[in-house]
């Protein structure tokens, strides 16, 4: 007699079905790019390979410990980098670039000392992500108060990355607007890439040449790097900064140049750097407008020229003049973005013999060592951690 079967069992004649997990969504991890000078902050975000990807931003590398801090200011935070005897969070109170003037404290310039952006890294590198525009969405979490940072942080810079990464782990949370979160730093390392390395992927792109140099002037120094350009990405093989050599030296030229001037009592020292940035070359020459509007370009030709030729600049001058002979050359960082240097620097270059064909200028020289790095995270370039 056959057995009765029960509604409720399994029939093994019926195709098995296989109910899916729901997926978790996927976890946000903003991959910044950061690059602390002495005389400005330079960065740029990107999220998960695809959405959320910031431009390039920059700011002055300016610091400033207040008592508490303003809500709506640009760069200000709060953050805690350990606990006291009473297992409390120790709170400090901070404002990062420009605002910082404007605080009623004193505030520190990284270019008041050579160690300055290696001391003060963490407060930049968190005054940088405080100032992302997306940052509430770029978080996680369930509460609107407490959230969650996923960073994976990667540096140009001459310093050592293993140190940088050491001091800013330090750092357990940050405050926003009143937004408190939370930082978890990547486990797939902190990535220190060689100071102006956007470049050589922009150069990269551009030569077929097995090797090449870039020439980059920035605040402080005046670096000459050799890459090889024979693999997948350019890998740095010499470097030869020459610290004295960057604009902080020319802005001091401009000053001593205007000495003797009537316009120079007119100018405070912080507004040269303004002047010099927005410095021209026309049809009649340089010119660069002083606040009384009396034009100043005479002054400033002089001190370019006695920069080039008394000052640490002369022997990055004097080395690049040689090896630009034989290899390309991409001239980049915040000096080039100056019309009257650019002019001045590749006519004293082209005096020594060097092919014009050999000096490259990207269109924007001063950010290109940063968002040229976008290529190693939106997908032309896979292997990131061999660049690094």
């Amino acid at each position: 007699q056959p057995t009765s079967i029960s509604t409720n069992a399994p029939n093994i004649n019926e195709p098995e079905t296989i109910t899916e997990k729901a997926s978790m969504p996927s976890k946000k991890v903003i991959h910044l790019m950061l690059d602390a000078g002495r005389s400005s902050i330079k960065y740029q975000a990107f999220v998960n390979n695809e959405t959320g990807t910031t431009p390039v931003m920059k700011t002055e590398s300016l610091v400033c410990c207040v008592p508490s801090v303003p809500f709506g200011e640009l760069g200000a935070f709060s953050l805690s980098r350990g606990k006291d005897e009473n297992n409390k969070d120790v709170v400090e109170h901070w404002v990062v670039g420009s605002s910082a003037r404007l605080q009623g404290k004193e505030y520190i310039a990284m270019s008041d000392s050579e160690n300055y952006k290696v001391h003060y890294f963490p407060i930049l590198a968190l005054g940088a992500i405080a100032s992302l525009p997306n940052l509430l969405e770029l978080s996680t979490g369930t509460s609107a108060k407490r959230r969650t940072l996923h960073i994976r942080l990667s540096t140009l810079s001459l310093a050592s990355p293993l140190e940088l990464k050491k001091a800013i782990e330090q750092c357990k949370w940050i405050a926003v607007d009143g937004v408190r979160y939370r930082l978890c730093f990547s486990k797939l390392g902190f990535l220190g890439f060689p100071e102006g390395y956007g470049a050589s992927l922009w150069a990269s792109e551009r030569f077929d040449d097995k090797q090449f140099h870039t020439f980059d002037i920035g605040y402080g120094t005046a670096t000459i790097s050799e890459y090889s350009n024979l693999g997948k990405l350019p890998k740095r093989v010499t470097c030869s900064p020459n610290g004295g050599g960057g604009v902080a030296t020319l802005i001091k030229e401009f000053s001593r140049a205007l000495s003797n001037t009537d316009s120079s009592k007119m100018i405070r020292p912080s507004q040269l750097r303004e002047i010099l940035e927005t410095a021209t070359v026309g049809d009649n020459g340089i010119s660069a407008i002083a606040p009384d509007g009396e034009d100043i370009g005479s002054e400033l030709e002089n001190a370019i020229h006695s920069w080039m030729k008394d000052s640490p600049l002369a022997y990055a001058l004097d080395d690049i003049s040689v090896k630009a002979r034989r290899s390309k050359v991409t001239l980049c960082g915040g000096a080039f973005a100056i019309p009257p240097v650019q002019m001045l620097i590749k006519e004293r270059l082209l005096k020594g013999s060097i092919p014009e064909s050999n000096l490259l200028i990207p269109e924007n020289p001063g950010t290109v060592a940063l968002s040229e790095m976008k290529k190693l995270y939106l997908g032309e370039t896979t292997d990131v951690n061999q660049a690094a």
